[in-house]
Order: C-alpha cells, then sequence, then structure tokens
C-alpha cells in the first residue's frame, strides 16, 4: 500500500472524521455530563431507599477512543447505573432454555443456595427456571405474612412457595425502568429541593439525608424523554448553551451472573465457530476474553420486559487501550463509523449500527492480533473492512461473548425474506467498494483523479448495477428503516 494513499486517507481523517482542536471541547462536554449525572443518581438513591448505591460509570464510544470529532456534531454519552442486588445470592448459568414461556423473567432477591439459583439463557435474555431451583434445594424467605397469620399450620408446595416468594422479592425490569425514569424526573424537577420532602417520615427526621444541588439553570436546560418500550435507557438531552448533549442512563445490575465451567465453555464463541482463517491464536484471544468478563462483567440491563446480558465494561477492559502499540485500530473504526454515518446510514438508513461496528473491531483484534496489520491507518481499515465484508456475506455477525446470537437479526415487518437479505446484500456491495479501493471510495471525483485513483473499478460498477436493480426496493428498505418497522430477532441455539 503506497505512502501517498496512506498520506490521502491521513489527511481525509484530519479534516472530517477526527477535527484537532475539538478535544478539549468534548473533554469539558464530558465533565459537565458526568456531574450532573453523578447529582441526578444520588437524588435517585434517596428516592428508591438506597436502590442506587454507586455513581454512574461511563461506557460507550467515549471512554474507549471509539466516538467522532465532527463539525457541528454533538457526542452521545453512556453511563451504566449499577442497581444494589444482594451479594449473597449468586444467579449461575445453566445453559440454554428450552421453551421461554415456561421460565420467570423477574430476579429473585431472596433466594438462597450455596451454589446459587439456577437461570438459562435464551439469546441474551436471562430466565429464572422455578422448577430446577426446586431440584437445587433452593432456600425460600417468603414473607406473605397474611397467609401464615390464617393458617400457621400451613403447608405450601415447593414450587407454589418460589412463585409466591418471587412475587413479593424481586427486580421486575419492567417496573426498574418506569421507577427510575420517574426519579430522574424528580431530580430535574424545580418544585423539589429532595426527593423525599413530601414523604411523612422525612418530615419528621431531624437530620435528613443529604442531595447535590441541582442549579435551577441546569434543570431548566436538561430535557428528559419519555420511556422508550424497548429500553434499556433512559433518555436526556443536557443543553450547554451552544449544544445539546445526548445522555442515556443504563440501570445495570453488575456481578450478579457467576460465570460457571459450562458458560466458558459453551457461550464464548470460538474463532473456529464461524471464521475459516488462521486460527493460531485463538486460545490466546480466547483466554483475553475470559479474563476481561471475570475482570469486571458481564452485567445484566432492562430490555422489553427481560433482564439481558450486558457487557458494555467488558468492551470498555478491552478496547480502552487496543492502540497501546501504536496501531490505527481506533483511529479505522471511527472512520468506518463516519463512511457508515454520512454516506450508508442516509441512503439506507441504520442497518449497520455503530454496536455491529464494534463488534468487527474486536473480532478483526483476534483475526490480525500482530503490530504490523496496524501499522497504517490504511492497513487498519482495509482489515476492518475485510471482516465486515466477511459478515455480510455470510448475513451473520456473530456477537463477541455469546456464541448462538447473530447481530444481524432484523426482521423487517413487510416482506421479511426479501428486505432482511436485500439489506445485507447493499451494504456487501459498498464494503466490497471501498475495500477494492479504500482511497477512491472516499475521496469526492475531482480529488480522486488529482491523486490517479480510479473511481471506475469493477466493485464499483456492481454496486452501481445492484443499486439500479433495486432501485424501488431499496427506497421501501429505507422508508421502514425511518419508520422502526422492524424488529429484533435474536438466535436463540447455535
Amino acid at each position: 500500500m503506497s505512502e501517498e494513499q496512506e498520506k490521502c486517507l491521513q489527511q481525509f481523517y484530519a479534516s472530517h472524521v477526527f477535527l484537532s482542536g475539538e478535544d478539549r471541547r468534548v473533554e469539558e462536554n464530558f465533565f459537565a455530563v458526568k456531574t450532573l449525572m453523578d447529582s441526578i443518581v444520588k437524588w435517585a438513591y434517596q428516592s428508591s431507599t438506597g436502590l442506587y448505591p454507586k455513581d454512574p460509570i461511563s461506557v460507550g464510544s467515549y471512554p474507549e477512543g471509539l466516538h467522532l470529532h465532527l463539525k457541528d456534531t454533538s457526542i452521545n454519552f453512556d453511563f451504566l447505573v449499577p442497581i444494589r442486588f444482594n451479594p449473597t445470592l449468586a444467579l449461575v448459568s445453566g445453559g440454554i432454555a428450552k421453551n421461554p414461556s415456561n421460565y420467570e423473567q423477574k430476579l429473585p432477591t431472596y433466594m438462597f443456595h450455596d451454589n446459587g439459583v439456577p437461570v438459562y439463557r435464551w439469546g441474551s435474555k436471562i430466565l429464572v427456571d422455578l422448577e430446577a431451583a426446586e431440584e437445587a434445594h433452593v432456600e425460600v424467605h417468603c414473607h406473605n405474612q397474611k397467609a401464615w397469620m390464617e393458617d400457621d399450620d400451613i403447608d405450601l408446595d415447593e414450587l407454589d412457595e418460589y412463585k409466591e416468594s418471587l412475587k413479593h422479592h424481586n427486580l421486575d425490569p419492567v417496573q426498574i425502568l418506569q421507577d427510575f425514569h420517574g426519579y430522574v424526573k424528580i431530580a430535574l424537577d424545580p418544585a423539589y429541593s429532595h426527593p423525599l420532602q413530601n414523604d411523612p417520615v422525612f418530615q419528621r427526621r431531624l437530620r435528613p439525608p443529604k442531595v447535590p444541588t441541582i442549579a435551577i439553570w441546569t434543570r431548566q436546560n436538561t430535557t428528559l424523554e419519555a420511556v422508550h418500550p424497548d429500553g434499556p435507557a433512559i433518555q436526556l438531552s443536557f443543553h450547554t448553551g451552544s449544544e445539546a448533549l445526548p445522555v442515556k442512563l443504563v440501570p445495570a445490575i453488575q456481578g450478579a451472573i457467576k460465570l460457571s465451567n459450562q458458560w466458558l465453555r459453551e457461550d464464548l464463541t470460538h474463532l473456529s465457530d464461524w471464521w475459516g482463517g488462521d486460527l493460531a491464536n485463538e486460545k490466546r484471544s480466547f483466554l483475553r476474553k475470559v479474563a476481561a468478563l471475570q475482570e469486571v462483567g458481564p452485567e445484566l440491563v432492562a430490555k422489553d420486559g427481560f433482564w439481558r446480558l450486558s457487557f458494555s465494561c467488558a468492551e470498555t477492559v478491552l478496547l480502552k487501550n487496543v492502540d497501546a502499540d501504536g496501531g490505527q485500530r481506533q483511529a479505522a473504526l471511527r472512520l468506518l463509523k463516519f463512511v457508515n454515518n454520512t454516506r450508508w446510514m442516509p441512503e439506507y438508513g441504520k442497518v449497520l449500527s455503530s454496536y455491529h461496528l464494534k463488534t468487527v473491531l474486536l473480532w478483526c483484534c483476534e483475526i490480525y492480533p500482530q503490530k504490523a496489520h496496524w501499522e497504517t491507518l490504511l492497513s487498519s481499515l482495509w482489515n476492518l473492512l475485510r471482516i465486515l465484508t466477511h459478515t455480510l456475506t455470510k448475513k451473520n455477525l456473530p456477537h463477541y461473548f455469546l456464541r448462538p446470537v447473530n447481530l444481524f437479526g432484523k426482521r423487517y415487518k413487510s416482506c421479511p425474506t426479501l428486505y432482511g437479505p436485500l439489506a445485507l446484500e447493499a451494504l456487501r456491495h459498498e464494503a466490497e467498494a471501498m475495500l477494492a479501493d479504500i482511497v477512491g471510495f472516499l475521496l469526492p471525483d475531482g480529488q480522486a483523479e488529482a491523486h490517479n485513483v480510479s473511481e471506475d473499478s469493477e466493485k464499483i460498477v456492481a454496486l452501481r448495477e445492484f443499486k439500479e436493480k433495486h432501485r424501488e426496493d431499496l427506497k421501501a428498505l429505507k422508508r421502514m428503516e425511518d419508520e422502526h418497522k422492524y424488529e429484533v430477532v435474536e438466535t436463540a441455539e447455535g
């Protein structure tokens, strides 16, 4: 790959993707947002009588170094909000569920067993199997006072006792989001000087618990959006005066899932499950993935009425110092995100998300572990595009931590057998055209000619022919994307 092409690519990156001089503005915005979020969570702690005992944790593209610096564009800031969970209650993975309708979606808070409470997985969903808990002789703490008072000799069936305990002592994913939204609303309401000011018990206290002061200006310039039915985040917009900063707060349970040996053997993905190339480094990369999970995760977040596995903290651990060897991985991923945001999404809709592209980077770091693969921006971007075209061709992007989950599992409500494959096929042609001539794909026609770059490669011609042939279907695809006429379907078994 020529020095001239690398120079062109670096110039394009510096002038379009990661603008110099933006670092200070972004850093100041982050600390302003983080300060406000810390205060909001402290208010939620009092509102919920202690359910949110820790400060929010920054996750996502900013701490991972994968954010863009674009002119007149604000960065999204995402935070996990840890939920208090009984530290003596371990949820142990028992494998893949057979039928999700036979399981409970709520997490117990007062069931105990030395070896943990058995839970099962369906895609990323965590489900509680009460019958397995019965077989494991889990101790139940049921405080249904009324039932015991009516009949001291009552002898409930064990399974009914588990259900009764789960009914009275649980974390409901739907209720968690709704309640947390209410707590944030109180924190932003100028009518409140304290979240418990209308509580009679609070009013009688000589020394009421303190909460940080949230300035009137800050409250008036922070917009809280309605709860999204799919979750998992509470969304806000923090107005600094010059820009509006999108913020997501995600309530999350940390440290509840214990990784059994069965989990490590069956649920973590190996390269050999989907990649047919060199597997010499598979064991080392697998152990690095396991180590990250054992250090920080996974978490459980509330989404679609279920508790679901999330790996935000583990991904941050893996990506935060990914370029410690001086490589160009982060820059290449930013550039690919820029292309997706400015060229592919406006034409096709959000077929590819930032999470898709981050997953491509994670896999790419395993497949190309040597420093030499990442020394230039051009070679780094070539690596990402090669893996992206492979996944689009196979119509399968495996979740980095969950073997059975295909992240391309989107089903369109109008003719799903047509539009799902069509969306991935369109992006495959785009990725192949870019892979064939990266600099020519990025530069405007005039600049491409000035650098002797041909825009009429075989892949470019194939892309044009594909778009012309499917013009009307691609327009329909874009309309469905814009109107969210699709559902995301997780593969439950692999």
